[in-house]
């Protein structure tokens, strides 16, 4: 994606488009036990894999590595609220989706149970994501585009093209694979 000449924070609002996509699947997939029983390992092991690469290494990675420091720089605590709390929930982000994938493994294998771990971690992800993607959306990106200038955003943008190539995550297939299963979700339900 060519973000050089992109809004930063536009950008970021934008993969949180594909992150919501994601995570709507997901729900669906593992709506209850019984479905959750009957739902394709191997789509849930590349959520998992959306998860890590799209949401966490390139999307929590921009926020963490840039738009925060320079947020901080611009005398936003690092600690505390708003960034110190958004680094938390990265963080249990992490380890939910650590939970998910557990929950696949087990699904994969035949375990009893493995439909209730499904449901259980989705829940919980869903809980985080939706919350914190609102945060982010309505308070915190707005406080961002207040602070910077047109130059400093240029900057970002240039900052977030040149850590997407360093990540190597194949961004556009991902964001793919987020409209592929959102359609699928539609399709599913009409």
């Amino acid at each position: 994606m060519n973000t050089h000449d992109a809004d930063p924070i536009a950008v970021l609002e934008h993969e949180h488009v594909f992150i919501k996509k994601v995570i709507d699947a997901l729900n669906g997939l593992a709506g209850d036990a019984k479905r959750a029983q009957k739902a394709d390992p191997e789509t849930l092991k590349e959520i998992v894999r959306f998860m890590r690469e799209f949401a966490d290494r390139c999307h929590h990675a921009k926020e963490e590595d840039l738009l925060f420091p320079a947020m901080e720089e611009k005398g936003v605590p690092d600690t505390g609220c708003p960034l110190g709390a958004l680094r938390r929930e990265h963080k249990q982000g992490r380890a939910l989706v650590g939970e998910l994938e557990n929950a696949t493994q087990s699904l994969a294998g035949g375990e009893a149970g493995a439909g209730d771990a499904l449901v259980d971690a989705t829940a919980k992800i869903t809980a985080l994501y939706t919350n914190h993607i609102w945060k982010e959306d309505e308070m915190v990106f707005p406080m961002a585009a207040r602070l910077f200038s047109d130059a400093e955003r240029k900057d970002l943008a240039a900052r977030f093209e040149k850590a997407e190539a360093e990540i190597g995550a194949d961004h556009e297939a991902l964001a793919d694979f987020a409209n592929r299963l959102a359609g699928e979700a539609t399709a599913g339900t009409g």
